[in-house]
């Protein structure tokens, strides 16, 4: 009954200034035409790594794009700079949650440096992650089934890759002070057994 008293309300002033515009009166030609402040809408910002009441497949492949595209920073640092320079390094850590698995990502681009790089593109992109089936999904603990694409990083990309699993546990931000993982989420398995069967999950450990 208030909302349709009030839009009532408004009616009445609109046919009311209407009349008296047609008027044509003196006093009413002088009188300042009255305007109603607007203020701008509101802008709200949403982190699209901000972690679901339910996380599914789609926010899981979110996540591993935004990790993938720290990857690919990395890589591209080391393409480019034939080494692995300190900020490469800084963007390692932050993908990891401690020093024994950011050592394993170093000593594996260290060995392809040896190797001079070979089967690498001059200017790579990212590979791709796309969840094929997601085993563990909780807050503290995501383990998934990925199909991998390295042909945007390598010549030559092994199709022995394209099935690997990944576990992943939220960041811890002192391994991050630059904030270069904006997915916050680090992996604690990526990979795959020497025999191409499912590894143990990390999440029920």
């Amino acid at each position: 009954m208030v909302r349709r008293t009030a839009i009532r309300a408004v009616l009445a002033g609109i046919v009311f200034a209407a009349s008296a515009a047609c008027s044509g009166s003196s006093a009413d030609k002088a009188s300042p035409t009255a305007t109603v402040a607007t203020e701008p809408a509101p802008t709200t910002t949403t982190d699209p790594y901000a972690v679901p009441a339910t996380i599914d497949i789609t926010y899981v492949n979110q996540v591993l794009a935004g990790l993938d595209r720290v990857m690919g920073d990395v890589t591209r640092l080391v393409v480019r700079t034939r080494t692995i320079p300190p900020e490469a390094y800084d963007r390692l850590k932050a993908l990891y949650p401690d020093d024994e698995r950011l050592q394993r990502s170093i000593d594996s681009f260290q060995r392809d440096l040896r190797q001079d790089l070979s089967g690498y593109r001059a200017e790579p992109g990212d590979k791709t992650s796309t969840v094929t089936q997601l085993i563990t999904a909780t807050r503290a603990c995501i383990f998934t089934e990925v199909a991998r694409d390295y042909s945007k990083v390598g010549t030559t990309p092994l199709p022995a890759l394209d099935v690997q699993w990944i576990g992943l546990k939220p960041l811890d931000t002192n391994r991050d002070p630059s904030g270069y993982n904006p997915a916050k989420w680090v992996f604690v398995y990526e990979g795959f057994p020497p025999d191409r069967s499912e590894p143990p999950n990390p999440c029920a450990t």
